[in-house]
C-alpha cells in the first residue's frame, strides 16, 4: 500500500514540476532578430537577396548645445612641402597619443555653449550649433587664415555615446567612433541580447528639437531596417524589455525550490510515520 501511494506522489509531483517549467521555455521563433516573420523558401540559397524596400538615407549629425568637441589646428610658416609632410605626420600621430577615456575626452575637448559657441585660442568665440564637423572644419580653416600662413583643422565630436540598457549581455553607456552606425551596432556593442528579451519591442528614446521622442521597434521582423531609427544618434537611449517569460522562469524556480522542500519535508515525515 505504501510503495502504491510512494509511486503516486512522484508522478504527481512530476507532473506539477513540468507543468510549472513548461511555460519557462521560450519558442525559438522569438529569438530570431532579423526575418523572424518571412517564409524561406526551400530551395533558399546564400548568394540570394531577400528585401521589400530601401533603407532610410542616413541623417547627418548636426552639433547641438553641451556637445564635446575635439579641435586640432595644424599651422605651419615654412614651405608647403614641409606643412603638408607635417599635416600627415600629425594625422597619424594623434591617434596613438589620444587618451579616449571619457574624463580624457571632458578635460581635452572644447565645449560648445548653451548659444551653441565654442571659444578658440587666437579667433575667438565661433558659432558651431547646427553644424556638420566637416562644416566647422571649413568654417575653421577660413577663420584662421588671416593670421596663419598655413593652417589646417580637424574636428571631430568627442562625447558620441549611447546608453543601452535591459535585456542585453552588457548595459551601460557606449562610445561609438563611427559616423554612421545602426540599431545593430548598438545590440552588438551590448554584447547581444539575453535570452529573456522581448525582440519584438525594442524602446528608442531621442533627444529632438520638439522634445523627447521614443519609438518602439519590432526587431522579429525586418520591417524596422527601413525605419527611420533605424540608424542611432548620439545621446540615444536603447531599452531592451524583458519578455513575460522572465518573470515565469523566475517564479517557476522559486516554485521548484518550495515544492522541493516539501517534497523532502513529505518524505521524511513518512518515514517517521512507517
Amino acid at each position: 500500500m505504501y510503495q502504491a501511494s510512494s509511486s503516486t506522489s512522484r508522478f504527481i509531483l512530476y507532473l506539477l514540476l513540468l507543468v510549472i517549467l513548461f511555460p519557462s521555455c521560450i519558442p525559438h521563433k522569438d529569438l530570431i532578430t532579423l526575418n523572424g516573420n518571412e517564409t524561406v523558401p526551400k530551395d533558399f540559397k546564400t548568394d540570394k537577396l531577400m528585401h521589400t524596400s530601401q533603407v532610410q538615407p542616413y541623417q547627418v549629425y548636426r552639433i547641438q548645445a553641451f556637445d564635446q568637441l575635439l579641435i586640432r589646428v595644424n599651422a605651419f610658416e615654412g614651405s608647403t612641402e614641409q606643412f603638408l609632410d607635417q599635416e600627415f605626420a600629425n594625422d597619424n600621430n594623434v591617434n596613438q597619443n589620444m587618451n579616449f577615456e571619457p574624463a580624457s575626452i571632458y578635460f581635452n575637448t572644447y565645449s560648445v555653449d548653451e548659444r551653441g559657441y565654442v571659444n578658440l585660442p587666437v579667433v575667438g568665440k565661433i558659432e558651431v550649433a547646427g553644424l556638420t564637423a566637416n562644416e566647422i572644419k571649413e568654417k575653421l580653416d577660413e577663420a584662421y587664415k588671416p593670421y596663419l600662413k598655413f593652417a589646417s583643422t580637424n574636428v571631430k565630436m568627442a562625447n558620441s555615446r549611447i546608453t543601452v540598457i535591459g535585456e542585453v549581455k552588457n548595459p551601460g553607456v557606449h562610445y561609438l567612433y563611427n559616423e554612421r552606425n545602426t540599431i545593430l551596432d548598438a545590440i552588438g556593442l551590448a554584447g547581444d541580447f539575453t535570452d529573456f528579451a522581448n525582440r519584438k519591442k525594442i524602446k528608442i528614446v531621442r533627444q529632438t528639437d520638439e522634445g523627447l521622442a521614443s519609438i518602439y521597434l519590432n526587431m522579429n521582423r525586418s520591417e524596422f531596417l527601413y525605419s527611420p531609427y533605424y540608424y542611432i544618434r548620439p545621446y540615444d537611449v536603447v531599452y531592451v524589455e524583458p519578455s513575460r517569460r522572465k518573470s515565469r522562469d523566475v517564479g517557476s524556480n522559486a516554485t521548484g525550490i518550495v515544492i522541493s522542500g516539501i517534497s523532502v519535508g513529505a518524505l521524511i515525515l513518512s518515514l517517521f510515520i512507517n
